[in-house]
């Protein structure tokens, strides 16, 4: 990892990760660090991560999850970054020698640590991420904002991006109660900046959804629907809803 403030290498001692310049960095009691040099509260806040932690605790997307980790296993990384990893549910999965969560909701960080000691999870921004030039060799995200030109930095020469992304119907029937009329999602493009496609996947699941809302908490359909739609959508104590993921593997060029 690098110093987020002098960008020189951190080495941890005992409990503390410190560069030559004397940052210095505490893990917390649950074993994450805290790198963010910003002050105020960032990220999702409790009530938001309760909410996807209880939608996701009762295993819709785990067919997602499982794909996600054999193919990660067949590319056998050393160093693995999950960014954005919210409150790892799908990164405790993964299998890697060394392995970071990275996402700026200390809630959700810390949610994370508490349940996964195998994993070193890290507060701070995947704009600005605290590791040195081509040093990973996988960087996953799932449904996350893409830095590119952070990920093509840290990763190796040879190094592998693994994204997750929503296919064209995903949640077609939960945008269906809350919107007249429904958009379907972009088809996953070919070409991403930096990055040659190694493999893209498409997969589907049909489940019934005992808890439309936690659902629609955990999306960001929550920060535009028009309040008609959510008054419907709380009328209902299930749903039957489709899920469909694309998973892409990328290869770093240059």
């Amino acid at each position: 990892m690098r110093c987020t403030i002098c960008k020189e290498k951190l080495l941890k001692n005992g409990n503390t990760f410190q560069c030559k310049n004397g940052h210095s960095f505490d893990q917390a009691k649950q074993g994450y660090v805290n790198l963010s040099r910003k002050q105020s509260k960032s990220g999702d806040n409790r009530a938001m991560v309760e909410a996807r932690t209880r939608f996701l605790e009762k295993d819709y997307y785990d067919f997602m999850r499982q794909f996600v980790k054999e193919t990660i296993q067949k590319y056998h990384p050393h160093t693995l970054v999950d960014i954005g990893c919210g409150q790892g549910y799908y990164t405790k999965t993964f299998i890697a020698d060394e392995k970071y969560g990275i996402d700026l909701s200390k809630e959700a960080i810390t949610y994370a640590s508490r349940n996964d000691k195998n994993t070193l999870y890290i507060v701070d921004s995947i704009y600005d991420l605290p590791f040195e030039d081509h040093s990973i060799d996988m960087v996953v995200s799932i449904f996350t904002p893409l830095p590119l030109e952070e990920i093509h930095r840290v990763l190796k020469k040879d190094g592998h991006l693994l994204l997750v992304s929503p296919g064209i119907e995903h949640l077609y029937e939960l945008k269906d109660v809350l919107y007249e009329k429904v958009r379907l999602n972009d088809p996953l493009s070919d070409h991403l900046e930096g990055f040659a496609l190694v493999e893209k996947n498409e997969i589907h699941r049909f489940e019934d959804v005992s808890d439309p809302w936690s659902l629609f908490e955990m999306t960001p359909y929550r920060y535009r629907s028009p309040k008609s739609g959510m008054d419907r959508l709380q009328q209902l104590d299930h749903l039957r809803v489709r899920f469909s993921f694309y998973v892409s593997v990328w290869k770093k060029e240059g």
